[in-house]
């Protein structure tokens, strides 16, 4: 297995924020995978969804990453032929600064002292440890979901840095309703007693909100249908009247808890809301000239019972680009899991990746 490396980036100049306000000594979790050819012409970078990390992949039977069943020799994202790159974004908490990070200037966390960040900034980041790296060009830029979103940044930002950008159910901007749903997962977290204003670093957690968060997010992530087949009506034998009576309820409280061992309430909120807060035309002065500046070959897939990137939002992104001039190579097609498809699903998805790559 290899171990994940780190960068410290950002030590001579900060970084200005699209927001307003600066970050220096940004430190970067990132993995790599597969061997990096000569010419340095086969690099891939990996963009990861919203509570995703820099481990997409593990080679051994003890660990199973993300992306464990994309990734290896001979599959979608064949470690034989491509160099991989992935890094937990900025405002994570898999190793990347994030409001859980030692303030340089105070020596304390950061806390609820973290700047807002928008997935511009995360790609700016993502851009120089590129250049830590040494890398000119890029092959390939995929993600999905809040990656897909990064993904499509950097053909933005950087038209001529790489050669092939891959979207995996995400559209240009968040819907109302989506937003939505993200304004009730934040109020669940500061609403929590133990939240204090974000301030709650060597305290006792808002647990309870978090896991609450993460029950509604998996209700977008999946479809009812595959909740019906998994679990239906079925109760449990010692099942609590209010509590987890039902075996879908079981399975929520579950995924809640288990989500308290990996991730952080503060980044959360702050990716949750850079999440809500894209939009392509950011620095632009319209969507329109932004997506014209897209040189690479684009594939955009999605989802049509997809809940949470609904399909009328990428049929308004497939037609944004196009009109845009993007050479667009878009897939459709259905799956029980949802939104949730591009991280299980490698039936449907191994074909588009694969000529998505090239």
């Amino acid at each position: 297995m290899n171990k994940l490396k780190k960068a410290l980036l950002f030590t001579d100049q900060p970084l200005e924020l699209k927001l307003g306000g600066q970050l220096s000594q940004i430190e970067v979790a990132y993995q790599t995978y597969g061997q990096l050819a000569t010419n340095k012409d086969n690099v891939v970078l990996i963009c990861h969804a919203l509570t995703g990390d820099a481990e997409p992949y593990f080679n051994t039977a003890e660990q199973s990453g993300w992306w464990q069943q994309f990734m290896g020799e001979g599959l979608a994202l064949d470690t034989s032929r491509y160099f991989f790159i992935c890094s937990n974004v900025l405002g994570g908490c898999k190793g990347s600064t994030g409001p859980a990070s030692i303030n340089p200037q105070t020596q304390q966390p950061y806390a609820s002292q973290f700047p807002a960040i928008t997935v511009q900034d995360i790609v700016n980041v993502q851009k120089a440890l590129l250049q830590y790296l040494n890398i000119p060009h890029l092959h390939a830029v995929i993600g999905g979901s809040f990656g897909g979103m990064q993904a499509n940044q950097w053909a933005i930002d950087y038209p001529n840095f790489m050669d092939n950008v891959i979207n995996l159910c995400s559209s240009l901007t968040l819907s109302a309703e989506a937003i939505g749903f993200n304004h009730i997962m934040r109020q669940a977290i500061i609403n929590d007693p133990h939240f204090h204003h974000g301030n709650y670093y060597g305290k006792t957690p808002p647990a309870q909100g978090l896991a609450t968060a993460r029950m509604l997010g998996m209700l977008t992530y999946r479809t009812d249908l595959q909740l019906a087949k998994a679990f239906g009506r079925a109760t449990k034998n010692d099942g609590e009247f209010w509590g987890d009576y039902f075996q879908v309820e079981s399975y929520l409280s579950y995924q809640g808890k288990k989500f308290l061992t990996r991730f952080d309430a503060n980044s959360y909120l702050y990716l949750l809301r850079a999440l809500d807060l894209y939009d392509p035309a950011l620095g632009y002065n319209d969507s329109k000239q932004a997506l014209a500046r897209i040189k690479a070959r684009y594939t955009l897939v999605a989802v049509a019972n997809d809940q949470l990137f609904k399909l009328n939002d990428l049929h308004k992104t497939k037609t944004l680009l196009e009109q845009s001039g993007v050479n667009l190579h878009y897939y459709e097609f259905s799956s029980d899991y949802g939104h949730d498809a591009f991280l299980v699903d490698y039936d449907l998805f191994e074909k588009p990746i694969m000529q998505g790559l090239g």
